[in-house]
């Protein structure tokens, strides 16, 4: 059976624990321009994850460099990640924290970490949210979780093809605050919740959830409860 690595650690864990390598002429230019330092170590830290993931669904060892972009619309060196090895790939990364996932079928992941700001201020954009969907968040204990939720499950149906951004509104992700739909667009939905951030997956073929280890080897996510050494 088709299965889809997915893959969720702090970045400093990532940078201490997996080997580095060249990024490539362009993403290596991408990472320069940023300003933060932090901003340009999620950004090599999301890339290391995500040569890890395509490893473990068995890529063999993939260099950074090997990481490629194209966007669909202008054809430029961002956007969507080209295949490798046979192998879809998605990335994401988010003020500390990145995830990572390769399928053999379409896939995507997302991780935000928590915020300050209220639902309905600058940054959390409502219209995002189909009207059930701003229903639950109205009863919802913890509404920047709930929509925490289902903005990572959104931008997941994005990466793999399901949704586009300027269509959310009508993409119903929520079944409750705290819970996705089982699927979407025949995309399958999964998400794991950390102490600090939230991350989710869309995937054609079924998500098996790991955080990294000391030494870089996977550590698995049960649904229920989280295994020693996990980042939640």
């Amino acid at each position: 059976m088709d299965l889809s690595v997915v893959v969720v650690a702090r970045t400093r864990d990532v940078l201490s624990a997996l080997p580095s390598g060249p990024l490539g002429r362009t993403a290596e230019a991408r990472r320069r321009a940023l300003r933060s330092q932090a901003d340009r170590d999620d950004f090599v830290a999301a890339r290391l994850l995500a040569a890890r993931a395509l490893r473990e669904a068995g890529a063999g060892d993939v260099a950074p460099a090997a990481l490629q972009q194209r966007c669909a619309v202008c054809g430029g060196a961002h956007g969507r990640p080209l295949p490798v090895s046979g192998l879809q790939v998605s990335w994401s990364h988010s003020r500390g924290w990145v995830a990572a996932a390769a399928s053999p079928a379409p896939v995507g992941v997302d991780v935000e970490v928590s915020s300050d700001a209220a639902v309905g201020e600058a940054g959390v954009p409502l219209d995002a949210l189909t009207p059930a969907e701003r229903t639950l968040l109205a009863a919802a204990a913890d509404p920047a979780r709930a929509f925490r939720l289902a903005w990572t499950a959104k931008e997941a149906c994005i990466k793999a093809g399901a949704a586009h951004l300027d269509g959310l509104g009508r993409v119903e992700v929520l079944a409750a605050p705290d819970r996705l739909v089982p699927s979407f667009g025949g995309l399958l939905l999964s998400s794991r919740a950390f102490r600090g951030a939230t991350a989710a997956a869309a995937a054609e073929a079924p998500a098996i959830w790991h955080t990294l280890g000391d030494r870089g080897d996977l550590l698995s996510l049960p649904v229920g409860g989280r295994s020693v050494g996990t980042p939640a």
